[in-house]
């Protein structure tokens, strides 16, 4: 599994990044780490939810994820439960 993600509280401008992944990498699931900023959070429930096909953080399969695209953050410590995967030998990690 790939899966794109970002840093905890995203805003627009990591919803934007990670939907410009998307276009990169087709196959990708977006999985927010966490809490989104509130006005990404409100724009998102209330107007566009549906066109995007994020997944639930609560949703992934860890064990199964094998490309880690991360966007918008380059600190560990910014990527919530994504984080315990960085010392996994058989991961492959793209950052933007």
């Amino acid at each position: 599994m790939e899966v794109i993600t970002t840093h905890i509280n995203a805003d627009f401008d990591a919803l934007a990044s990670m939907l410009a992944a998307k276009k990169l990498y087709p196959e990708a699931k977006m999985v927010f780490p966490g809490a989104q900023e509130k006005n990404l959070r409100n724009f998102f429930l209330h107007t566009s939810s549906y066109l995007f096909d994020f997944l639930r953080i609560k949703d992934v399969d860890f064990s199964k994820i094998r490309k880690l695209i991360l966007v918008d953050t380059r600190q560990k410590k910014r990527i919530g439960a994504f984080k315990k995967l960085l010392d996994r030998n058989d991961l492959e990690i793209h950052i933007y």
